[in-house]
């Protein structure tokens, strides 16, 4: 599976391509074949998902990725 992500990066549109490479494994980001990092779910407990990231480039954006990728999977197809 795989989504698209676009967002502002210094005054240009970025598009970001995650990649799901199986069930339950990290969801992999690139930009232009570039590799920035990987973010994945994890359970608050309370019924929450919270998108954590160990890559500093992704840590601002993790949350927005994350709630972009829900909304993907919220919506039929």
């Amino acid at each position: 599976m795989q989504y698209i992500y676009e967002d502002h990066y210094r005054g240009k549109i970025r598009k970001l391509l995650i990649l799901v490479p199986r069930e339950g494994s990290d969801y992999r980001v690139f930009h232009d074949s570039d590799f920035l990092g990987s973010i994945k779910p994890v359970d608050t407990g309370s019924g929450g998902i919270l998108w954590k990231t160990e890559y500093n480039m992704l840590k601002p954006i993790a949350l927005k990725i994350g709630a972009y990728i829900e909304s993907c999977m919220d919506t039929p197809q």
